[in-house]
């Protein structure tokens, strides 16, 4: 699923949510997940532990469209990002990701290019990826990928920087 699981697994990540059930001992403390035991009854069954089916690439979508939605409801502070330009996402990105030396540490990076800490950066970041992504239906199978304005702009930027 590309594009689309990728920023589904940072978002669950970033607002605390795990692909995994959390597993907890009869004491009511913290366990490691451990292969399930199957009662005598179960079998070898193809359905999942919980019951539940497994997402869909329209389900990852809707979840980053609800991320899309908190951010907004929350007025992120895009730290001078503009929607409008994707130029502007990208700038910032390569200025904080491609660690190089001597440049200090991500979170300084962060900070440097106008946001508060690093946590900012990454949810900024996912927010801006989202809002320039795509689900594509039309497709076998449906994808989520980034919109290829936004994937020129990525590269225009990049050429911009190995040229300085």
């Amino acid at each position: 699923m590309g594009f689309g699981s990728t920023i589904v697994d940072v978002l669950r990540r970033l607002v605390g949510m795990s692909k995994d059930t959390p597993v907890v001992t009869l004491d009511g403390a913290p366990a490691s997940p451990a292969e399930p035991e199957l009662d005598e009854d179960e079998g070898d069954d193809d359905d999942d532990d919980d019951g539940q089916p497994e997402p869909t690439i329209r389900d990852e979508w809707d979840d980053m469209q609800a991320f899309v939605a908190r951010c907004e409801a929350e007025a992120i502070d895009l730290a001078g990002i503009d929607l409008d330009d994707p130029e502007t996402f990208w700038s910032r990105y390569y200025a904080i990701e491609p660690a190089s030396s001597g440049d200090g540490s991500r979170e300084d990076r962060a900070k440097r290019a106008g946001f508060s800490d690093l946590h900012h950066w990454e949810w900024v970041s996912q927010y801006c990826q989202i809002k320039w992504s795509e689900f594509v239906e039309d497709c076998d199978p449906p994808e989520i990928r980034a919109k290829p304005g936004f994937r020129a702009a990525g590269d225009r930027v990049r050429g911009a920087r190995s040229r300085d």
